[in-house]
């Protein structure tokens, strides 16, 4: 719901802030519903408004790579993979999957420690992750990771959880990929 003010007091609100804001139509622009992913020039718009706002107030530039580790049996057969985003100082853990059949043999716990090795020699501040409650939240605890946000009834009956592990708090980042 927009706000109760009157499109002639919004103007002359924005008229006492700044002239550059004034809205350029008399009416409030339509809201249109797109299911799926933006169109490449949306998305370079997007980017670009976000690159140009960043510039204007000196914050850090959005850095983002991908990196992964697998885990294969001797037959060259994917038997559990750790995806994983680097974030400015952070490593987000994506995926963390290992085939049922090699599940409880350390597999998990070793991409773990790679990953968290991996943010230590890049000097990154830390490792976060979202899990279900139905997946692996006590896991995540044992290895040290503290919980930083609850979602409840995401999805309805279930919870989404956060978890993070600071490894080097208030270093900089110095990674090679």
């Amino acid at each position: 719901m927009w706000p109760t003010k009157s499109l002639e007091q919004r103007k002359i609100h924005y008229d006492s802030i700044n002239k550059n804001q004034i809205p350029s139509k008399q009416t409030m622009p339509e809201v249109k519903f797109l299911n799926g992913f933006l169109n490449e020039s949306h998305q370079q718009r997007i980017k670009d408004g976000f690159t140009s706002h960043t510039n204007e107030v000196s914050a850090p530039r959005y850095q983002k790579d991908r990196v992964n580790w697998l885990v294969y049996e001797d037959n060259n057969l994917l038997i559990g993979v750790l995806t994983a985003d680097l974030l400015w100082d952070w490593i987000y853990i994506d995926e963390l999957w290992v085939d049922k059949n090699y599940r409880s043999l350390g597999i998990a716990t070793n991409l773990m420690n790679t990953a968290e090795e991996y943010a230590i020699s890049q000097k990154m501040t830390g490792l976060w992750l979202w899990t279900q409650s139905w997946q692996a939240a006590e896991f995540y605890k044992q290895l040290g990771y503290v919980e930083f946000a609850r979602f409840d009834d995401f999805p309805k009956g279930h919870q989404r959880i956060g978890f993070r592990k600071q490894m080097n708090p208030g270093s900089t980042t110095t990674r090679h990929i």
